[in-house]
């Protein structure tokens, strides 16, 4: 472990008591969220991408991820590309999963994001 070292990603995970339908994960997704959410309140760095990890059943692990134009403003934006993310999985409608997990990674530190010039800025 290396001490002082900035943080490469934040999730939190939950495995489930019973395997369950996707349809089924949204209110774990919304609390993973939440808690995720808090946890990043303490981070001084941005979080850029919003990473979605489900285990299978059978222990196959999925990931989704998404890097939006900006960051997460809120708790509610998180959650709403989290199940963005969840709609991107297809592995059929009787697939069950055992774990769903949340995280931020990619992260900036605000000085970095500030010092990126605006692609889109044509004033002169």
């Amino acid at each position: 472990m290396v001490p002082n070292r900035p943080t490469q990603s934040i999730s939190v995970e939950d495995t489930f008591e019973n395997d369950v339908l996707l349809v089924e994960t949204e209110p774990m997704i919304r609390r993973l969220s939440e808690k995720l959410w808090e946890a990043s309140r303490k981070e001084p760095r941005i979080a850029r991408t919003v990473v979605l990890k489900l285990k299978t059943k059978e222990f196959r692990i999925l990931t989704r991820s998404q890097t939006p134009a900006s960051q997460p403003a809120s708790c509610e934006e998180l959650t709403d590309i989290a199940l963005k993310l969840r709609a991107k999985v297809d592995l059929g409608p009787q697939q069950r999963y055992r774990l769903v997990g949340v995280g931020l990674s990619n992260f900036q530190s605000p000085e970095d994001r500030e010092a990126q010039p605006d692609l889109f800025d044509l004033a002169e």
